[in-house]
């Protein structure tokens, strides 16, 4: 046979090779974007619906998060592309539909890499498999959040470290734009740098295999050295490497500052570096995460693990791959030491930093699968072909799938989302100006988004905007309740924001007693709200149109949705002490009520000026306050309260519909005090 007979069956055979490792890719991806296709959740997270809203509700410019600053941009671009499509809906099945294939792309890719490391198709299934199959990366390729498509970078990044060969200008400014994507979805990937120095150093040593050969004996003879260690380098590659990384560097930090720069200072308009640090730091500082590494935070490692693989049972599942990591750590041990030291160094440093930030969460895990998976390959690529070992790896695989779908329809089903039943229960029992006062959840982002009430305040949201500081927060809650009832509206009180439960008052450092000395004064106003079983608790402030239609307004504790001008020293207990000043006044809140259905209204107040021209004004349907729908009489000087009886009946303006009052207490306040204990419209 000739030698071109055989190049072209030399040839032939390669491209029959590359086509089925190209085939296998493109069917694991099929595979999984449409498993991920079928699961897409239709319950979801804060931050998911943070996201949703802000892409559908916020011009461009505002859509860029801090610690996830390209995700925001790249929601708005697929709702703008869905929208090209003729896609008529909101911001969430484009962003899902982004992930999921983002989320398939990364398994694909894994698969490559792996079979390209252990040279082995079987490994390489199994291990992707595990991946694609795990729960948090499987929940959030189906859901709306950023660790997906940084996972995908993560990946990318993997894979250019892995690859054979000497380190290339091409090659480091690859690997710095895949990092950088990754930081870009999420800041914590700066943490890969700990890796991939490692192949920094190795490179200055120079010819450090970085993939590992077919498996060797263990055997070595006295004296021989470890092919891994390569003799130092010579002083002339010293210069190159400091060009190669000095570049990877240099990139790696322009991809990331000019971005941050431009969204900080051309988009945002941050002119200090203290307000620009201040943004760039915003969840740092909320003192939510973080802290001390106490046996709690260990525990919730365990279950933020074990959770991240398959829920339930994934610690099981571990412990099987521990398993046969153990069984096969000969193999591990023969890989390349650059390799595994980056590994065992990418697991290492994540581990640590999320041990320390938040350690049950599950999205926070996403990043350290690949390198684990990957160290799992390296010790199964010892097992014979389709051994034992590989079916028990792939056992773990399909049982995690299996367990995971289930999991993730269940979490994903509308139909037993809580939280949604108790937003649509909260919307049916109040009006689109009603108050709901919620605690720290999803509730915050639920009603907006799925119910379209926009009038709610979290206590989260309350010591957030306070700075964490309770006294700020406590008045901010009260002035929106105060003003909420002044507008004839109500206002509706989780039990769980009268009692926070320990994680709430942990996280804000706060105590039961700073919160009941906050609400005290509405405690005997409270009513139970009936809502369906299985609900939180709900007490509803109902002051407005209740009042001034049966027993009217005592001001014991609080001002009952009434609000002072021109007057000082307030203060309500046992009724309502003020100075008045020039032309005081006490505005009631909005209700409606027919005129012809009441005859007068009674005040009990004591009058401690000298002036005694009262005044009583009544608006109709328009609102407007004038001097022909009024009435005027005198009060009594002195401290001794008094009761007051002003007919209504036949003075001008006294018909129809009756929307609100105004009590002109006295003309001008001359020093002394006035109290107001009760005012009340006396029906026919």
């Amino acid at each position: 046979m000739s030698a071109r007979a055989n190049i072209t069956i030399a040839h032939a055979h390669t491209r029959f090779w590359i086509g089925q490792r190209s085939a296998l890719q493109i069917l694991l991806f099929i595979f999984t974007f449409l498993l991920y296709l079928a699961t897409l959740t239709s319950v979801h997270t804060f931050d998911a619906l943070s996201y949703v809203t802000s892409v559908e509700r916020k011009p461009w410019t505002e859509v860029f998060h801090p610690h996830h600053l390209a995700y925001g941009p790249l929601g708005a671009v697929a709702l703008h592309l869905g929208r090209l499509l003729g896609y008529t809906g909101g911001a969430a099945l484009p962003m899902q539909l982004l992930n999921a294939f983002a989320g398939s792309l990364g398994v694909a890719l894994f698969l490559g890499l792996v079979r390209r490391v252990t040279g082995r198709a079987d490994v390489a299934l199994a291990a992707a498999l595990l991946l694609g199959g795990a729960y948090a990366y499987w929940y959030y390729a189906v859901e709306i959040e950023v660790y997906t498509v940084a996972a995908l970078f993560l990946i990318l990044c993997l894979d250019l470290l892995v690859q054979p060969g000497r380190w290339t200008t091409r090659r480091v400014l690859a690997l710095a734009g895949a990092q950088a994507g990754a930081i870009l979805f999420h800041q914590t990937n700066v943490l890969l740098c700990a890796p991939i120095a490692i192949y920094a150093l190795a490179d200055l040593r120079g010819g450090v295999a970085l993939t590992p050969q077919p498996p060797l004996p263990l055997r070595r003879e006295r004296g021989s050295r470890d092919s891994d260690v390569p003799s130092p380098p010579p002083r002339s590659v010293l210069r190159p490497w400091l060009r190669r990384w000095a570049l990877y560097a240099l990139a790696l930090a322009l991809a990331v500052a000019v971005p941050y720069a431009i969204v900080g200072v051309a988009i945002s308009g941050f002119r200090s570096w203290a307000a620009f640090a201040s943004w760039l730091t915003e969840y740092a500082r909320t003192g939510w995460w973080g802290g001390p590494i106490t046996a709690q935070k260990w525990a919730g490692l365990g279950a933020g693990l074990s959770e991240t693989l398959a829920q339930p049972g994934g610690a099981l599942l571990w412990l099987l791959l521990a398993g046969l990591l153990v069984l096969h750590l000969r193999w591990l041990a023969a890989a390349p030491r650059v390799l595994v030291g980056a590994l065992a160094a990418w697991l290492l440093v994540y581990g640590v930093f999320f041990l320390w930030w938040e350690p049950d969460n599950i999205e926070f895990w996403i990043a350290s699968l690949p390198p684990a998976l990957l160290l799992v390959a390296l010790a199964l690529r010892g097992e014979r072909r389709w051994g034992p070992g590989l079916w028990l790896a792939l056992t773990v695989a399909v049982t995690a799938i299996g367990v995971n779908y289930d999991s993730i329809a269940r979490r994903g089903d509308a139909a037993t989302d809580l939280q949604r039943t108790i937003a649509r229960a909260l919307v049916t029992r109040s009006q689109p100006a009603d108050l709901l006062l919620v605690p720290d959840g999803l509730l915050e982002l639920y009603l907006p988004y799925y119910e379209r009430h926009d009038n709610f305040l979290s206590l989260n949201q309350a010591l957030f905007d306070a700075g964490d500081g309770w006294e700020r927060a406590c008045a901010a809650v009260r002035a929106r309740i105060d003003t909420t009832l002044h507008a004839g509206a109500n206002v509706l009180i989780a039990d769980e924001v009268l009692r926070p439960p320990a994680l709430l008052l942990q996280r804000h450092h706060l105590e039961q007693a700073q919160v009941t000395a906050c609400f005290a004064s509405y405690g005997a106003a409270l009513q139970f709200v009936a809502l369906p079983p299985k609900i939180p608790a709900y007490w509803r402030l109902s002051v407005g149109q209740q009042l001034a239609a049966a027993q009217g307004w005592r001001f014991d504790r609080f001002a009952e949705g009434w609000q002072a001008a021109h007057v000082s020293e307030e203060q309500i207990r046992q009724g309502w002490h003020f100075v008045p000043g020039s032309d005081p006044s006490l505005t009631s809140p909005l209700f409606n009520i027919d005129a012809g259905g009441y005859q007068a209204i009674e005040m009990y107040l004591a009058n401690g000026t000298k002036s005694h021209d009262a005044q009583l004004f009544f608006a109709g349907p328009d609102g407007a306050i004038s001097e022909e729908h009024s009435v005027r009489w005198d009060l009594k000087p002195g401290s001794d309260f008094e009761l007051y009886r002003v007919e209504l009946v036949g003075r001008p303006g006294w018909q129809g519909r009756i929307t609100q009052l105004r009590f002109d207490p006295v003309g001008v306040g001359d020093g002394g005090e006035m109290i107001v204990v009760s005012i009340r419209l006396i029906p026919k």
